[in-house]
This record gives C-alpha cells, structure tokens and sequence, in this order.
C-alpha cells in the first residue's frame, strides 16, 4: 500500500512539473507571436509568480522587450492555465528628436 501511495505522488509531482512547463513555453510563443505583430523585440520571457485573482490561480509571467533596440522595457503576461487573461506594457516613449 505505501508503495502505491508513492508511485501516486511521484505521478501527480510529474503532472505538476508538466503543466508548469506547457504554461512557460506557451507564453513564450504567444509572447513572441503578439511582440511580432506590435513590432517590438522580445528579449526575455520568465515566471515571475503565481496568484489568487476572482477564485483562479493565475500565473505572472514578466517578459523584456525593446522598441526601438536601445532601451528595454518589462510588460506583464497573466496566465489561467493556456489562456491569457491579461497583458500590459508600459508607455513607452520616443526618444526627443535633436533640434535643427
């Protein structure tokens, strides 16, 4: 019986690890599909942490992006699952044009 209870654990810890790692290389396809489309450079993607929001465990992932290639940038990804729930960047802000 306690053999059984472990082979149990060590299944549901495998599972775990699984999903944990199917969530992280979803959001760095998704999020270097969508920097893509705004036309920004992604540079880095990590799990940041996880967190209760309206009865769902969400997970935060925070990404490096530039837009102009000088400057970097950190945006946020919130995960349930595979599903994006939501993404925001900062403002970003144009360098001031030299004066003629």
């Amino acid at each position: 019986m306690a053999e059984l209870s472990w082979l149990l654990g060590l299944a549901l810890l495998a599972a775990g690890v699984w999903r944990v790692r199917r969530q992280s290389e979803f959001a760095g396809r998704w999020l270097a599909h969508y920097c893509r489309r705004q036309q920004l450079q992604l540079l880095s993607v990590y799990r940041y942490r996880y967190r209760w929001r309206n009865g769902r465990l969400l997970a935060q992932f925070r990404f490096e992006f530039s837009h102009d290639g000088l400057q970097r940038d950190e945006g946020e990804l919130w995960l349930h699952g595979l599903r994006v729930m939501e993404v925001s960047l900062p403002v970003l802000r144009e360098p001031p044009s030299p004066m003629l």
